[in-house]
């Protein structure tokens, strides 16, 4: 596992039932770096990576986006596949939060 700093850009949950099988993930999107090595790719775009249950969304549902977050991850394999997991993400130390829905 490994520990970075990085800009969230924007977070998803779902907690439900597709087909009778029941689902419930947080996805939270990073702003990466396009690979610009060969000349046909700048800039930045966002990656969606898979941060565990609900409860992950529901945890920082106060903090505002984008922001920069404490990430650690972990890289799994089905066998055949390999990504990157996040295994745990904090907001950093005084982060925004988001105002109040008005009433």
């Amino acid at each position: 596992m490994h520990k970075s700093v990085e800009r969230v850009t924007g977070m998803k949950k779902f907690k439900g039932d597709i087909d009778g099988k029941q689902f419930d993930s947080t996805t939270v999107y990073i702003e990466t770096k396009m690979d610009d090595r060969n000349g046909t790719r700048r800039g930045r775009c966002s990656m969606d990576f898979s941060a565990g249950n609900s409860g992950v969304y529901d945890r920082l549902a106060a903090i505002s986006l984008p922001g920069e977050f404490d990430v650690e991850w972990d890289t799994v394999t089905n066998g055949s596949k390999t990504q990157q997991i996040i295994v745990d993400i904090r907001p950093k130390a005084a982060a925004p939060v988001k105002p109040a829905a008005p009433v």
